[in-house]
C-alpha cells in the first residue's frame, strides 16, 4: 500500500473523542504521506489549520502543489509558524509559554469563524538540545487538558529513526492514540481523565472557565467530553450538579497551586504577598487571560439560587482568609481589614488583567498591596 492512501485513511477516520494525538514516522516521506490529508481535509472541511515546522518557504513550495496557498494564508485558514515563532522563542523552550500559546490558538479560532482548529507541530525541534526541551512530555501531557473541547485536535509527529526510544515511549503514553503506519489507534495509557466522568468534568474544567457556565450547554460538553448523554446525566443528574462538582474538583482550586509555589519561595512572612501577586502574575499568562473561575462564577449566578453560588463564595473567602492570616502572621495589627483591601486588590486585578489580556495590572496592584502594608506597619 502506497504511503498517500495510508495517509488518506487516516485522515478521513473518525477521530472521537482523540484530540490529542502522536504521530510516528519513518522519515519525511513518511510523515508527509499522513500530515498532508490531514491538513487537507481540515481545509475541506473549514477547519482552521496551524502547522509548526522547521522551514515555511519549503513546506509551502510542497503546499503550493496541492492547494491555492496564498488563497489559505490570506483568509487565515492557514497558518504557517516556524519553530522559531513558536516552540523555540527566544531560542529556548518552555512547557508553560507554549501551553499558553495553544490555548490562545484554539479560543480563538470560533471567534475567527472556523469549524475547527488542527494544531501540527513537527517535533524534531526536541533534538536540538535547546534550554527548556526537558521540559516535552511535561508539555505533551499538558495539552489533554487544553484539548477537551469539541472542534480542537493536536497533531504531533516524532520520527522514530532520530527519537530516542525512551523518549518515544514517554511522549506516546501522554497521548489519546497515535498513528503507525498510517493507522490511528488509542495508546494504552491510563489518562487520569480516562473514566466517563472524568472526561466531563476535564471537559468542564475547560469549558466553563474559558466560556461561563451560562455559555456553556450541556451537549457541547457531551461532545468535548466524547460521552452518551445517558452517560452524562447518569453521572452528572443535571447541569447544575456538574457546576458544583467542577467548582470542588482540585484542577479548579487554582489558588492551592499559588499557595504552594509562594510557600515555597518565601523566605520570611513579610514576602508572602508580593511574591502571591507575582505568582498570580504568571498564572493569568499561563492561563490566556482566563481569569478565577470562582469570582467569574460568583458573577454569573450573582442574585440568584443557583447551586454554585455557595462553593463559589466559600473558595473566595477562603483565599481572603489566607491573605489575612499570612499579614497576621507578618505582624501586622489590623490583618483583618489589611487582608480584605489586599483581596479588593487582587481580585480588581485579575478582572483587569483578564479584560485587557495583560499581567500589568496585577503587578501595579503588588506595588499598591506593598504600599498599603507599609503604610499600616
Amino acid at each position: 500500500m502506497s504511503i498517500r492512501s495510508r495517509g488518506a485513511r487516516m485522515a478521513d477516520a473518525e477521530l472521537g473523542r482523540h484530540r490529542h494525538v502522536c504521530g510516528l514516522f519513518q522519515g519525511p516521506n513518511d510523515a508527509e504521506g499522513v500530515l498532508l490529508p490531514f491538513v487537507l481535509e481540515g481545509l475541506a472541511h473549514g477547519n482552521r489549520v496551524v502547522h509548526a515546522v522547521k522551514d515555511r518557504d519549503s513546506y509551502l513550495e510542497g503546499l503550493a502543489r496541492r492547494i491555492d496557498v496564498s488563497a489559505a494564508l490570506e483568509s487565515g485558514q492557514l497558518e504557517i509558524r516556524t519553530w522559531d515563532e513558536t516552540y523555540l522563542l527566544d531560542g529556548e523552550f518552555s512547557s508553560r509559554r507554549m501551553l499558553a500559546l495553544v490555548r490562545h490558538l484554539f479560543r480563538e479560532g470560533p471567534s475567527l469563524g472556523f469549524t475547527g482548529t488542527r494544531l501540527i507541530g513537527e517535533m524534531e525541534w526536541a533534538l536540538s538540545g535547546a534550554p527548556g526541551a526537558d521540559e516535552l512530555v511535561d508539555y505533551e501531557a499538558g495539552l489533554d487538558a487544553i484539548l477537551a473541547r469539541p472542534g480542537a485536535w493536536a497533531l504531533c509527529a516524532y520520527d522514530v529513526e532520530r527519537h530516542p526510544a525512551d523518549r518515544l515511549a514517554e511522549v506516546v503514553a501522554a497521548h489519546q492514540a497515535a498513528v503507525v503506519g498510517g493507522r490511528l489507534g488509542a495508546t494504552d495509557a491510563v489518562a487520569p481523565s480516562s473514566t466517563p466522568r472524568q472526561r466531563v468534568l476535564a471537559a468542564a474544567s475547560l469549558l466553563f472557565a474559558e466560556n461561563g457556565v451560562a455559555r456553556t450547554g450541556v451537549d457541547t460538553l457531551i461532545d468535548a467530553a466524547g460521552v452518551a448523554k445517558a452517560t452524562f446525566y447518569r453521572h452528572f443528574p443535571s447541569k447544575d450538579a456538574l457546576v458544583v462538582a467542577w467548582l470542588k474538583d482540585p484542577r479548579t482550586r487554582w489558588f492551592d497551586g499559588i499557595r504552594a509555589q509562594v510557600e515555597s519561595e518565601a523566605t520570611a512572612p513579610g514576602d508572602v504577598i508580593p511574591l502571591l501577586f507575582e505568582a498570580v502574575a504568571e498564572w493569568l499568562e499561563d492561563g490566556d487571560f482566563v481569569g478565577c473561575p470562582y469570582l467569574n462564577t460568583a458573577i454569573e449566578v450573582s442574585g440568584t439560587a443557583h447551586p454554585a453560588s455557595e462553593p463559589s463564595r466559600s473558595y473566595l473567602a477562603e483565599i481572603g482568609q489566607y491573605l489575612t492570616d499570612s499579614l497576621d502572621r507578618a505582624g501586622h495589627p489590623d490583618a483583618g481589614r489589611l487582608g480584605l483591601e489586599v483581596h479588593a486588590l487582587l481580585s480588581g486585578a485579575i478582572s483587569l488583567g483578564v479584560a485587557n489580556r495583560s499581567s500589568a495590572h496585577v503587578l501595579a496592584a503588588r506595588d499598591a498591596a506593598v504600599q498599603l502594608i507599609e503604610g499600616r506597619a
